[in-house]
């Protein structure tokens, strides 16, 4: 049986790293069903509503530090305008014959167009009337398909807010509410860049409290600030040197419009303070909060700050979506035990944990879970963008396949030797692949920690510690490695449970 897509819904507030993340998001269309894309507002970015008023609401449910703006209701603050969306989609219909030589499923710019839609964007938490954006989201709720519907959050949560609102006063006092209601609460994942208005406080978690909230804001590891981050791989594609060589080379019109910093793009509707393109003094003295002590140079990495929201619904080989304690490309995830509603509910929101990174001198630390794998996602981006200019697919590098012989869920006793085997293999016609293998000490039980180091090889072994107790789990990661420029690839995660 052919494997179902993840069907999804794009929200975002339109600031110039959701601009950079909808580029990058569109060369992996492809990748999943997407239903939808729809702007909103946040309390960063909003259109102004004549005769608003602003409401002082507390700001501590916020991970963004103080109040960084204390701007009317009535007026547009930050606000570059709706057509933005459609020139995006422009540079893909561009992109689009040869993407789609590469791969099935791209979808057709007409297609994308359709479903690109103007949601809340009044104000922060703006949820005061329906619109085609929430619309559209309402009706992907209430349709028939099983499928669980992932809302990637990249500014507010306020038009999603108002879907289900709209669903609540329509069917709250029929028969049936309680069924309908527990559906969508579980049909309805919602991973988000944070929270960014007070909708999901005020209004989410208070009506559908067992909804899945998982915040994916790894900050540092693709966002502003990643110049803090320890020195590696993955610091090394974010730099001007790679993104010059790799993304902004000509080869993809998605790729062409893609901001930098000191690139020299001026971004409509912000101040001085937010254009990272086009403002010398910002370059020569850029935000302590971002930069450290570093200063960027013309072209480094600017932000991508939602992008994990989708990263973890690709098929990377990771195993995220059963378990988003698992880990996987854009991080590892916990429930978070101490958020409850004002009814006493408990919350189902997940925030990111950290993992062991080890940086160019071989000192490990703990660092946000994504960090590590920010090379791997950098140099798939820069395939994609090849894919833009190449007619031909045997030319295109693409990730190996992978598949472990014994499964991906075994059961043993303590004292009990695993071994697994894979067979791997190139996914495109000019690459050779190697085989790694390591247990992820962070996503398995405490007994795995001092178990086998990382090894190479079609096949790898381990004993389970003879301290391991029933239910514990151990996770090994296998990742086939093409020898290519691009050295794209691809993991398989298995889990060991104790028996």
């Amino acid at each position: 049986m052919e494997k179902q897509k993840i069907r999804t819904i794009i929200t975002q507030d339109a600031e110039v790293d959701d601009q950079n993340s909808l580029r990058h998001f569109l060369l992996y269309a492809n990748e999943v069903e997407l239903q939808g894309i729809v702007q909103t507002s946040s309390r960063f970015h909003w259109q102004g509503v004549p005769g608003a008023v602003r409401q002082e609401r507390a700001r501590s449910i916020y991970e963004f530090g103080q109040d960084m703006q204390t701007e009317p209701f009535d007026k547009a603050y930050r606000w570059p305008g709706t057509d933005w969306m459609f020139r995006v989609i422009d540079d893909y219909e561009k992109d689009y014959p040869n993407l789609s030589r590469h791969a099935e499923g791209f979808p057709s710019p007409e297609y994308l167009r359709s479903i690109t839609k103007i949601g809340n964007i009044g104000y922060e938490g703006e949820m005061e009337t329906p619109t085609e954006g929430s619309e559209l989201i309402k009706e992907r709720i209430l349709d028939d398909d099983p499928r669980t519907l992932y809302l990637q959050v990249w500014g507010g949560t306020n038009t999603i807010a108002r879907a289900l609102k709209d669903i609540e006063e329509a069917y709250a006092e029929t028969e049936g509410w309680d069924a309908l209601k527990e559906k969508i609460t579980k049909k309805v994942v919602m991973t988000a860049c944070g929270e960014q208005d007070p909708t999901y406080r005020e209004y989410i978690a208070e009506k559908w409290p067992g909804m899945q909230f998982v915040k994916t804001l790894q900050m540092f590891s693709y966002a502003y600030p990643w110049f803090m981050m320890p020195e590696g791989e993955s610091k090394d594609t974010l730099r001007a040197d790679f993104m010059k060589r790799e993304i902004l080379n000509g080869k993809s019109a998605l790729a062409a419009g893609y901001c930098t910093w000191g690139d020299g793009n001026v971004y409509e509707g912000e101040g001085p303070a937010g254009q990272f393109g086009s403002n010398r003094e910002l370059m020569e003295n850029p935000p302590a909060f971002m930069c450290g002590s570093e200063k960027p140079v013309p072209f480094d990495f600017l932000s991508e700050g939602d992008s994990p929201t989708f990263f973890l619904l690709f098929d990377w080989g990771f195993r995220t979506l059963e378990n988003f304690s698992y880990g996987g490309i854009a991080g590892r995830y916990a429930r978070v035990k101490d958020q409850y509603n004002s009814k006493g509910k408990h919350l189902n929101v997940w925030d990111v944990e950290k993992d062991a990174y080890t940086d160019v001198n071989g000192n490990i630390t703990e660092t946000e879970s994504m960090w590590p794998y920010v090379a791997e996602i950098q140099r798939s981006f820069a395939s994609r963008v090849d894919w833009c200019a190449e007619p031909d697919d045997a030319k295109v590098q693409k990730a190996p396949k992978l598949s472990v012989r014994e499964g991906l869920d075994l059961c043993a006793a303590p004292g009990e030797e695993i071994s697994l085997h894979v067979e791997a293999a190139s996914g495109d016609a000019v690459t050779q692949v190697r085989v790694s293998w390591k247990i992820y000490r962070e996503a398995s039980a405490a007994c795995a920690v001092e178990i086998c180091p990382a090894a190479e090889g079609e096949g790898f072994s381990f004993v389970v510690p003879r301290s391991a107790k029933p239910g514990d789990e151990i996770h090994v990661i296998a990742r086939a490695q093409a020898d290519g420029s691009h050295r794209l690839s691809y993991f398989r995660q298995v889990i060991v449970r104790v028996k």
